[in-house]
């Protein structure tokens, strides 16, 4: 069963996503979730995650994002080029 996701983005200062089942990573430049639909990288600078629930499956993202990326599971290549950088 995929839940439904939403991604909403304002003035590039802030984000809210919904379907995120946990926090993989973060620091201030990158932040990773597992959510409903795949992975995802959200990128930027001085980046805090202002508010994370479990239970309703919400993320709240604040500091400027610079772009976000889906990773699914058939990535492949891509996923593998995603977790080296992040490795780094």
């Amino acid at each position: 069963l995929i839940m439904e996701q939403d991604v909403c983005l304002f003035s590039r200062k802030r984000m809210e996503m919904s379907g995120i089942e946990e926090v993989a990573g973060f620091t201030e430049e990158m932040i990773t979730v597992s959510s409903s639909l795949g992975m995802i990288a959200v990128e930027g600078h001085g980046m805090k995650i202002e508010r994370f629930s479990v239970e309703g499956g919400e993320i709240v993202i604040n500091g400027e994002i610079d772009s976000m990326c889906y990773y699914s599971e058939n990535s492949g290549g891509s996923k593998k080029g995603f977790w080296s950088r992040l490795m780094k």
